[in-house]
C-alpha cells in the first residue's frame, strides 16, 4: 500500500488544527471524559445549515473544510465511523417512546443513519462522485483507508477525503462504562498513560486526510497497514513482530512508534510489552490523553502525525522517554477494544 497524504484537518478535545495553537500546551485535566473543544463553526459552515447539525456532522464537516482549507478538492469520499451519529439516534428512538410511535418528526431519523456526514461533507464541499461510510467497530476508519487506497488505484490521478469520526453522549457514556470500556473514575493525564484498572478515558472527534497516489514535499506515505482481532495478548504482540518483518522494518530503521495506551489496565501488559521489547530500541509517543478513547481514535492519530512531521512539531508531552531525532519511519499502533491496527508511515 503506497497512499500519501496531503492535508488533514481535526477536531478534537485537544483543539483543532486551524490556528497556531494546536500543539502548544500539555494537557490538563481530571475528568472520565474527553469532549471535543469546538471551535466557532459560522468559519466554515453557513448558519442556517449549522443550527441543523448534529454535534457530529458539525465536527466533521468543520475537520473536513479545514483539511481542505486551499481550495482543495476532492473527486470522492471514505468515511470510518464506529457509532454513527449517535444524538440523533437517541432523539428518534426516544421520540417514538415518549410519542408512542404517533406524529414522529423525520428529521432526527434523517440525520442519524451512519452515512450523514458523507452526505453533507458532499455537499458542501461540492464532491459528487464516490461516497463510502465503513462501519466496522474499531477498524471503520482502517476499512475507509483501505477503500481510499482501491479507489486510487483506479483512479491514480484523483485526491480522496477520507476520515473518521464518533461522537459520546451521556447515555453512551453510562452503557460503555457498564461494559468496561470506559472507566467509571475521573482521571488525568498521567492515569491515561499508566493505570492498572479496567476501562480507558472516554473520547470522540473528528478526523479527515487529504490523499492521493503521487509523492508531494512534505507528505506522509502509508507504506503498510495491518488490521487483527484478538483478546490475546501474546497473540497481538506476535501479529506486530509479524508485520514489522513483513514491512522489513529493523530496529534501527524506526524513528519512532506511536502507541494507542488508552489507561485500561487490561491492554497494559500490550503495550508495555511494545515499549519494554518491541520497540526497546526506538522512542515511543502516546496520544490518547490528547483524544480519549473512542472507535475512530486512529484517524486522530494518523492525522496528528500529519501535523507533527508537516510542521516538525515534536512536543515532549507526547513521548515516553527520549525525544526522536531526524524522522522517516513511524510506527502506529493502536486498538480498540480487541480491535488491533498497525500502519508503517513515512515522511516524504
Amino acid at each position: 500500500m503506497d497512499l500519501y497524504i496531503y492535508r488533514a484537518g481535526l477536531v478534537s478535545a485537544a483543539g483543532d488544527n486551524s490556528g497556531e495553537q494546536f500543539l502548544a500546551n500539555a494537557p490538563s485535566y481530571h475528568t472520565d471524559r474527553l469532549l471535543c473543544d469546538e471551535l466557532d463553526y459560522t468559519a466554515y459552515i453557513p448558519p442556517m445549515q449549522l443550527r441543523r447539525m448534529s454535534k457530529a456532522v458539525r465536527m466533521s464537516v468543520a475537520a473536513a473544510k479545514i483539511c481542505m482549507r486551499q481550495d482543495e478538492k476532492a473527486a470522492a469520499i471514505s468515511v470510518g465511523t464506529g457509532m454513527g451519529c449517535l444524538y440523533d439516534t437517541e432523539q428518534f428512538l426516544s421520540k417514538m417512546v415518549t410519542q408512542n410511535e404517533q406524529m414522529l418528526t423525520p428529521t432526527s431519523f434523517i440525520q442519524s443513519t451512519h452515512n450523514t456526514v458523507g452526505g453533507q461533507i458532499a455537499m458542501l464541499t461540492g464532491c459528487h462522485g464516490h461516497n463510502l461510510t465503513f462501519v466496522q467497530r474499531g477498524h471503520s476508519f482502517e476499512n475507509a483507508v483501505i477503500n481510499a487506497g482501491l479507489y486510487l488505484d483506479e483512479h491514480p490521478g484523483e485526491k480522496i477525503l477520507t476520515g473518521g469520526f464518533d461522537e459520546l453522549t451521556n447515555t453512551s457514556l453510562a452503557i460503555l462504562k457498564t461494559a468496561g470500556v470506559y472507566s467509571i473514575e475521573p482521571r488525568g493525564p498521567e492515569n491515561v498513560l499508566h493505570h492498572t484498572r479496567p476501562g480507558g478515558i472516554a473520547g470522540e472527534g473528528a478526523s479527515f486526510l487529504l490523499m492521493g497516489k503521487e509523492p508531494m514535499p512534505g507528505s506522509l506515505a502509508i507504506r503498510g497497514l495491518s488490521l487483527f482481532v484478538t483478546k490475546d495478548t501474546a497473540d497481538a504482540l506476535q501479529q506486530v513482530t509479524s508485520f514489522l518483518q513483513a514491512q522489513a522494518l529493523e530496529p534501527g530503521d524506526i524513528s519512532f512508534a506511536m502507541l494507542g495506551t488508552n489507561g485500561d489496565g487490561k491492554y497494559e501488559p500490550f503495550y508495555k510489552a511494545l515499549r519494554q521489547d518491541v520497540f526497546k530500541d526506538c522512542s515511543t509517543a502516546v496520544f490518547k490523553h490528547l483524544s480519549g478513547e473512542y472507535p475512530t481514535a486512529g484517524s486522530f492519530a494518523l492525522a496528528l502525525l500529519y501535523c507533527m512531521t508537516s510542521q516538525n512539531l515534536f512536543p515532549a508531552f507526547l513521548f515516553n522517554d527520549t525525544m526522536p531525532g531526524k524522522v522517516k519511519h513511524i510506527v502506529l499502533v493502536n486498538n480498540y477494544v480487541n480491535h488491533y491496527t498497525c500502519w508503517h508511515l513515512e515522511v516524504v
